[in-house]
């Protein structure tokens, strides 16, 4: 069974340096074009079913990449973004600038170490959900599914290319995955997951 995991495409708030997090932002003008030209690079692939964030930016990513296939986008919760709960919606460059926000520069350097701000989640909270949605979702689709597309975010494809590749936690920023849009692909057979790439874009800038 083959998995592709695809990141939502621009939103506004992206370009503008906010927070988005579990904020419901949608695709900018540029992410609509980066969503439909990954459409087309990926018009070919024989999608049995995909399953998608139930945010707007990751869901809009999923029709349109699902094009004329008469197959079901599933919502499920467990693929939203990691909630940076009273960080939403701030301008990032300005808690950097303050040196007393230690815990966010532990967001890009230390990620055993980081919480969030109140309300929000750890990548160990991330890493909990993500795994539950691989034991109790993808594990069981194979041998009934071939070809499965997830769409979701930064931070949960991550935790997916983390865990499926039984990396330490401390390596969950330590992946090539970063661009809207971006792909990565695993390979799924008998309960064993290998990754076949691990970033993948259909566009140039």
């Amino acid at each position: 069974m083959d998995i592709y995991f695809l990141r939502h495409g621009e939103t506004k708030w992206n370009t503008r340096g906010r927070i988005q997090g579990q904020k419901n932002t949608r695709l900018s003008e540029k992410g609509l074009e980066q969503a439909r030209l990954t459409a087309e690079g990926m018009k070919d692939l024989p999608f049995d079913i995909i399953y998608s964030s139930p945010l707007e930016r990751a869901y809009e990513t999923a029709q349109i990449v699902r094009g004329e296939r008469n197959i079901p986008i599933i919502r499920d919760d467990r693929l939203k973004e990691i909630s940076f709960g009273a960080d939403e919606g701030r301008h990032i460059n300005r808690i950097l600038a303050n040196p007393a926000f230690t815990r966010k520069q532990r967001y890009f350097n230390d990620p055993v170490h980081y919480r969030g701000a109140k309300g929000g989640e750890s990548f160990r909270d991330v890493n909990k959900r993500i795994w539950s949605f691989v034991e109790e979702i993808l594990l069981p689709l194979e041998g009934h599914k071939s070809c499965v597309l997830v769409t979701a975010h930064v931070n949960v494809i991550r935790s997916f290319i983390q865990q499926l590749n039984h990396r330490p936690l401390e390596a969950f920023k330590k992946t090539t995955f970063q661009q809207n849009c971006a792909v990565a692909k695993f390979h799924c057979e008998n309960g064993t997951f290998a990754m076949d790439f691990e970033s993948k874009v259909y566009y140039e800038e």
